[in-house]
């Protein structure tokens, strides 16, 4: 019951949804940089509440494969190693992910 009730609130108050997506973003941002907290899941929560198809989320994702792409290029070979690494890992996470992602999309959005 309780989380039907969050789902409302989230479904028609999009500013504070925007924010908390902020939040949890920013959150997964600094988890990212600190071994301490894990990153992850201020990243999940952000995509949720923000939704795919947010312009801040996207403009981040092409940096992110960006970064990628650079480390796979990179002309040391250890960290061209540690580029094909991290972006196989990146696909495994994204397989795993996005189908989850898309389905507690909807949830929320009510489809």
């Amino acid at each position: 019951m309780m989380m039907i009730t969050v789902i409302r609130f989230l479904r028609f108050n999009p500013t504070v949804r925007r924010v908390l997506g902020i939040t949890f973003l920013v959150l997964g941002l600094i988890g990212s940089l600190f071994p301490i907290i894990p990153g992850w899941p201020g990243y999940v929560l952000a995509i949720i509440l923000l939704g795919r198809r947010d312009r801040l989320l996207r403009r981040l994702h092409l940096v992110a494969r960006f970064g990628l792409r650079w480390l796979r290029k990179a002309p040391l070979p250890h960290i061209r190693g540690i580029g094909h690494w991290l972006s196989q890992q990146y696909v495994e996470i994204r397989r795993a992910v996005v189908p989850r992602l898309i389905a507690f999309e909807r949830t929320i959005d009510g489809v």
